[in-house]
């Protein structure tokens, strides 16, 4: 059975947003499990930029959980007709969004967790190195949930790509 080209799009597509929700789901794990093995005080070692990147991840699953019925519609439509422009322009604007909520996600944890490591390495501790290392090990754990953004963030582009291709594609179409 061959597929044809516009399927094997809107298939990619649908992959790369069920991966997009297993990855972005790992990622919200990883950030909540992370903790430091001594008690700090008002629980400073947490920065407001992890809460952003929990968020940002829930809107990134929740953007793509939204965009799979459509893909799968798409992909059971494919073989009979052109999808319409305006489910395909809905579709390629929701991607837009979602990806750019995803970057700036990844941005702002990268950022404060580079900003906070180099703080911490260049401070005297008055405990002695045991803070130091508990600091390190946290903030380089959370490194690994943002590697997983990272890589939703990239599965996003992926889905944007296919959106806009076949939105273009649908627009070049019914115009002859």
């Amino acid at each position: 059975m061959a597929m044809s080209r516009r399927t094997a799009w809107i298939g990619g597509g649908l992959l790369a947003r069920l991966l997009m929700v297993a990855v972005l789901l790992m990622s919200v794990r990883f950030v909540l499990a992370n903790h430091t093995d001594l008690d700090y005080p008002g629980g400073y070692n947490k920065l407001q930029s992890y809460a952003y990147v929990v968020a940002s991840a829930i809107v990134g699953v929740a953007g793509s959980v939204l965009q799979i019925p459509v893909a799968l519609y798409l992909l059971c439509k494919s073989k009979r007709a052109m999808p319409s422009a305006m489910i395909l322009d809905v579709s390629m604007h929701a991607d837009i969004v979602i990806s750019v909520v995803l970057a700036s996600g990844v941005g702002a944890g990268f950022g404060a967790t580079n900003d906070v490591l180099r703080y911490v390495r260049v401070i005297e501790w008055k405990g002695g190195s045991s803070e130091r290392q508990d600091l390190t090990d946290y903030y380089n754990r959370a490194i690994v949930a943002l590697i997983f953004l990272l890589v939703g963030m990239l599965l996003s582009f992926c889905a944007t790509v296919v959106s806009a291709r076949l939105r273009a594609k649908a627009i070049n179409e019914s115009e002859v």
